[in-house]
């Protein structure tokens, strides 16, 4: 757009509101001049406006010429809005179902819900996750090759080569250069929407070769999608109406431009003082701006501008707030005791076959201090692998045994709950206790018997995955709950399985062998208190950690044969369980048969996700008994205890995540035979200095928190917390990967803090609190700041 017909629509506007408004009263065709005069300036809301205005009453037009005056002069482009001078309605009239809504039509609804979009506030907060700047701000001659753009061109001829990698290609120019359209489209048709002379605007990433510009499949687009930044959403999800992604794109897209019609009377409710501490916008016009904004930048691709900020920072907020309430609903309830503690440990530590590390003794402590306070224990356990976490967990099921109380432990996946369960029974039953299992394998009959135990009280410690929380499960007094890898699984899920004791409200344990850094631990758990296994048991032998090349791969086979000699055994790790020409990474099903080919005279077993849930058992336990190598996916990752298994194989080692190898290492040194990984690179990473240096990380250390620090440092925490991190913690927007977020995730903790300091019930904040209810009362029991 050119300074000059900015400067036309502001000296119209001014003009326009002078006298009262009288020139507006007299004038026609004011709503179609702006719009020409600005259409590459606005967003498509303001646009589809001024193509009504002339149309619309007085009073109405001058509320619109007021919103447009104050956009332009806005000198930064990130909001150009305000929205002051709308009434604001009820919050609680934005929690409408989309159902109940009538500017859309059904196809719509069913299009917004299928995205898993409920009501018309969760509608406003799913923002784009990514823009694509279509605006005609260059030519063929000033584009730069490398980047997405939009061309407004005229076709100079069209050919077909039934023969060549691009049967079609288009010649066109723009009046500065030559553009070339290359399409493999075989059907000779095509050529019909390419006449000469047509005039036609593109989209596309420009491509260069020998001074030829040129564009793979461009999109050919529409007169009035041109000079837009088009916002797209995330759309992966099951969509009932079978339609193609391109339309699904756009009739979303035209859905939430209907919803954001009533985003400009939506009240802001985060308090004043903390919107000016921190620079924020306010929320209804940094959400227009972000489905509709007005200029591209490097801040909106990286979701960093003020718009951004604002969402991220009320994301974390509440999520503080809910911690700070939860932490403080839990100290408010009361919990048993342990009144012979001391003497039920004792008599366990009794029959243990190894003598407790310092660091066990110390957090057994800490559990049974915080237990004795009468108030919900609320703990997290973190600890390397193999530091002895699940030693810790059966000896607080036993005190809780003695005293006549239940136990319930809930695992990830279905190999290490039946581990748990052979440990724990192994262990507990000389003593006494009865150990039940419980998975989606289990047979119907022994669920049946297994069910009816639990509830009769009969069952002391059940171990199970999240069949544990399903509906039919209930504990005659379940008085400690377990939660190992707790990063797996989610808010709710945890608060289900608290909800299975009747008569008295558990005590809760949370473990995980994922290190994270203790500061963002802290922010991150904030209604947790924190003990850590920071020693391992005796006679553990620090694992020998090694890098190789492919070309390299005899030395390891080398290695591997030696240590079976021995008698010991070896995982092989793969990234994939299938062969992907896409990713071309070795797959653990293909590379089965080079390893059985490899050892023909030895036992080689085959695990991935894929197998049913019985088989993967069957597999565990034969590798067990008197398999020598096991080839797998990271389904192994997570508790898979074989003492006699002492190397590690990671293949395609750069594709995983340092704490995931980390992780995978754990599952050898689990005895104290010397043992070993081999993390093996194809040739072409020596070029890659920044995957030898992480990778050498760990080869350099064994310590798991130094580990994590480092790849938070160079991954950020998604590796650290799960792949679901937002849906775990319940975020919208922020995403603890970037640095910025990490940063005010700690930042809203204070605030957060300090809010509830001065008004505990937020009865100041009263949008606020019903913006709390409605994004945790499910996660949290809230109801007393109700």
């Amino acid at each position: 757009m050119s300074v000059e017909n900015l400067q036309k629509a502001k000296k119209l506007i001014e003009e326009l509101k002078q006298n009262d408004y009288l020139k507006l009263k007299r004038s026609l065709g004011v709503g179609l001049y702006l719009f020409n005069l600005l259409k590459d300036r606005l967003s498509e809301a303001h646009l589809e406006l001024l193509k009504r205005f002339d149309t619309m009453p007085l009073p109405k037009r001058i509320v619109i010429l007021n919103e447009i005056e104050h956009a332009l002069k806005i000198e930064h482009a990130e909001l150009q809005i305000n929205f002051d001078f709308y009434p604001k309605k009820p919050l609680e009239k934005f929690f409408v179902e989309i159902d109940k809504l009538k500017v859309l039509d059904p196809k719509e609804k069913r299009l917004i819900e299928s995205l898993g979009i409920k009501d018309l506030f969760s509608a406003f907060w799913f923002v784009p996750v990514r823009y694509e700047d279509r605006r005609l701000n260059t030519s063929i001659k000033t584009a730069l090759p490398g980047k997405a753009v939009a061309l407004k061109v005229r076709i100079v001829d069209a050919e077909y080569d039934p023969l060549g990698n691009y049967p079609i290609t288009v010649r066109c120019e723009d009046g500065t250069g030559y553009l070339t359209l290359k399409y493999k489209f075989k059907n000779r048709s095509v050529l019909l929407r390419f006449k000469k002379g047509m005039q036609i605007i593109v989209f596309g990433k420009l491509m260069e070769y020998k001074q030829e510009k040129y564009m793979v499949h461009p999109e050919i687009i529409k007169e009035e999608e041109a000079g837009r930044i088009i916002p797209f959403y995330n759309i992966r999800t099951k969509d009932s109406q079978s339609l193609s992604a391109k339309t699904r794109h756009r009739k979303v897209r035209q859905a939430m431009q209907k919803l954001l019609e009533y985003v400009k009377y939506l009240p802001e409710y985060l308090p004043k003082e903390l919107l000016e501490k921190h620079k924020l916008p306010k929320l209804p016009e940094s959400l227009y701006f972000l489905h509709n904004p007005t200029e591209a930048s490097n801040e909106l691709y990286a979701f960093d501008t003020p718009a951004h900020h604002r969402l991220i920072y009320e994301d974390l907020l509440l999520f503080q707030l809910a911690l700070q309430l939860k932490k403080r609903e839990i100290k408010s309830l009361s919990a048993v005791k342990l009144n012979r503690a001391e003497e039920s440990l004792r008599e366990f530590l009794g029959v243990l076959p190894f003598e407790p590390t310092q660091a066990q003794m110390r957090v057994l402590k800490e559990i049974i201090n915080d237990i004795n306070q009468g108030k919900p224990m609320n703990r997290l356990l973190q600890g390397d692998v193999g530091s002895g976490k699940t030693v810790v967990a059966m000896a607080v099921c036993y005190m809780f045994f003695k005293e006549g109380y239940q136990s319930a432990v809930m695992v990830p996946t279905e190999i290490l709950a039946y581990q748990h369960y052979e440990n724990f029974k192994k262990l507990l039953e000389p003593l006494g206790v009865k150990v039940g299992l419980l998975t989606s394998s289990v047979s119907p009959s022994q669920k049946m018997s297994l069910l009816r135990h639990v509830r009769d009280g009969h069952i002391h410690v059940v171990v199970g995955t999240h069949a544990l929380i399903q509906q039919k499960v209930r504990f005659k007094n379940l008085a400690f709950a377990v939660v190992d890898e707790q990063h797996r699984f989610g808010v709710m899920q945890r608060k289900l399985l608290l909800e299975k004791s009747e008569s008295v409200f558990p005590h809760f344990l949370v473990m995980s062998a994922t290190p994270i850094p203790r500061t963002l631990a802290l922010s991150l758990y904030g209604d947790l208190d924190i003990s850590i296994l920071d020693q391992m048991p005796q006679g553990r032998k620090p694992i020998i950690t090694k890098l190789f090349f492919e070309s390299e791969f005899e030395k390891v086979i080398k290695a591997i044969s030696s240590e079976l000699e021995k008698g010991n055994k070896a995982y092989v790790i793969y990234p994939l369980i299938d062969s992907s020409e896409k990713l071309e990474l070795k797959s653990a099903v293909e590379e089965y048969k080079k390893w059985v080919s490899l050892f023909p005279n030895r036992k080689v077993l085959l695990l991935h996700g894929k197998l049913k849930d019985e088989e993967k058992k069957r597999v565990m336990e034969e590798f067990r008994e008197d398999g020598d190598i096991l080839v797998s996916t990271t389904v192994v990752e997570v508790g898979v205890d074989i003492p006699s298994a002492t190397v590690m194989v990671v293949e395609s080692a750069h594709r995983f995540g340092l704490s995931q190898l980390h992780q995978l290492r754990g599952r050898v040194g689990r005895s104290g035979l010397q043992s070993y990984c081999f993390l093996v690179v194809p040739d072409q990473i020596r070029y890659d200095k920044e995957a030898l240096r992480r990778l050498r990380v760990l080869v350099q250390t064994n310590d798991g928190f130094k580990i994590a620090e480092e790849d938070l440092r160079l991954r950020g925490p998604g590796e650290l917390l799960g792949e679901s991190q937002s849906g775990y913690f319940g975020f919208w927007v922020a995403n603890l990967q970037r640095e910025r977020d990490r940063y005010l995730l700690e930042l809203c903790k204070q605030d957060a803090e300090e809010l509830l300091r001065k008004d505990p019930e937020l009865k100041e904040h009263e949008d606020l609190k019903k913006v709390l209810l409605y994004r945790y009362a499910d996660r949290i029991d809230l109801s007393y700041i109700a």
